[in-house]
């Protein structure tokens, strides 16, 4: 089960994902959800689908784990942390316009359950300023 992202700390990567760490328990026991920021999608509002991790992928913190097509091009999604991935988000994969419309929330793409020595050292609580645009 995940953390509700209400209750969830959200932690940012300089690669405008995000991934919000239950602040009651332990990433490597709760799966952390992960998503992308708005900047990410750089405006883009047309997306028109997401290639993403399937359940029981190893993603390693950094690495290119998803794409998000949208109607200017595509954006590449990056592991905001190591761990396996236990969830892919069925709304987003339904239908891949909420993660425009709601990017920080119910936008969320999968989720991932993080090894008990991960470190996210290279994450912080602040969402990144400068806006990342999309690839054609």
């Amino acid at each position: 089960m995940t953390a509700s992202l209400s209750s969830a700390r959200r932690l940012f990567s300089a690669e405008h994902g995000w991934m919000a760490v239950d602040p009651f328990g332990s990433p490597a026991q709760t799966p952390s959800r992960v998503g992308v920021t708005p900047d990410a999608l750089g405006g883009a509002s047309d997306i028109l689908g997401v290639d993403l991790p399937s359940v029981r992928t190893v993603l390693t913190a950094g690495e290119a784990c998803g794409t998000i097509r949208t109607s200017t091009g595509s954006v590449t999604v990056f592991a905001p942390a190591s761990g396996l991935v236990t969830i892919v988000n069925p709304v987003v994969q339904e239908d891949p316009s909420i993660v425009a419309a709601d990017p920080l929330g119910a936008g969320w793409l999968f989720a991932v359950l993080t090894p008990a020595a991960a470190s996210f050292e290279d994450l912080t609580a602040r969402e990144p300023t400068d806006a990342v645009g999309t690839t054609s």
